[in-house]
């Protein structure tokens, strides 16, 4: 991927088709984990699931956060004062062009649109990515990113919190274990709701200083901004052209105990 791509939706779409017969931009050299025994991680996205994620990550022994992206300068603080010592970046292609050839993982932990645009161009530098579900924004986006991991040969892995919880771990063993016989039925449902019937607001916001609005866009269509929250930085969920609605946040808590459990 050329330094600065704009990427449109339609044209990011294409490069998905396309990607896995690219050649590997890097040599297999990098694959292999820093020499001085430290991993060297970057993080895509400062606040909100994002600092959960670099926190959790960059506090583990032998990680040293490199980097950190958000393109609301406005949200790094936090992260700044925990690793005063990740350079900070705005744009991400920025970041893996400067420096990609230092890192070994990264995490995706920015609104869905982005995932795979992000996820997709670490691994093709052979980077190890830890992302925040939902994996992508579409389903095909999802197949593609599993094949390009595969591809070249990363360790992957999609944030879902309670995956790995007691309780979880523990239902899942119980029904496996046939204690209360054959599941014949399941049903499963969640109280809450992303969803908006209100009209989109028919004006124009200033952009806010510190905040780059085309960038947050990303592969999206180009659209006025709008203030007090309607986007950022959590109402964009709500818009589909950025988030997946309630099935597809929800979804993964919703099915993934019933797939665990029942196989």
């Amino acid at each position: 991927m050329k330094s600065h791509t704009v990427y449109t939706r339609r044209s990011f779409l294409k490069y998905l088709g396309t990607a896995a017969a690219a050649a590997p931009f890097v040599t297999s050299g990098l694959m292999a984990r820093s020499p001085n025994g430290v991993l060297r991680h970057a993080s895509f996205g400062a606040a909100g699931m994002a600092l959960g994620d670099l926190t959790v990550i960059g506090n583990w022994k032998g990680v040293e956060l490199a980097a950190i992206c958000d393109v609301d300068l406005n949200r790094t603080a936090e992260a700044r004062e925990k690793f005063p010592n990740a350079k900070i970046y705005r744009d991400w292609r920025e970041l893996l062009d400067k420096e990609g050839r230092n890192l070994d993982s990264v995490n995706v932990s920015t609104p869905d649109h982005m995932h795979a645009a992000i996820a997709v161009s670490a691994m093709h530098l052979g980077k190890h990515v830890y992302c925040q579900k939902p994996l992508a924004h579409d389903l095909h986006e999802v197949r593609r990113m599993t094949e390009i991991a595969r591809k070249e040969k990363v360790i992957t892995q999609m944030g879902i919190q309670i995956h790995s919880a007691a309780p979880y771990r523990t239902g899942v063993k119980i029904l496996r274990d046939g204690v209360i016989g054959k599941i014949r039925e399941v049903h499963t449902w969640c109280p809450k709701s992303w969803g908006d019937p209100s009209p989109q607001p028919d004006r124009k916001d200033p952009v806010p200083s510190n905040f780059d609005w085309n960038l947050w866009l990303g592969v999206c269509a180009d659209r006025p901004f709008i203030g007090q929250e309607y986007y950022h930085p959590t109402n964009w969920r709500k818009r589909l052209d950025f988030g997946t609605g309630t099935l597809g946040d929800m979804g993964c808590h919703l099915f993934d105990p019933l797939f665990t459990a029942l196989e």
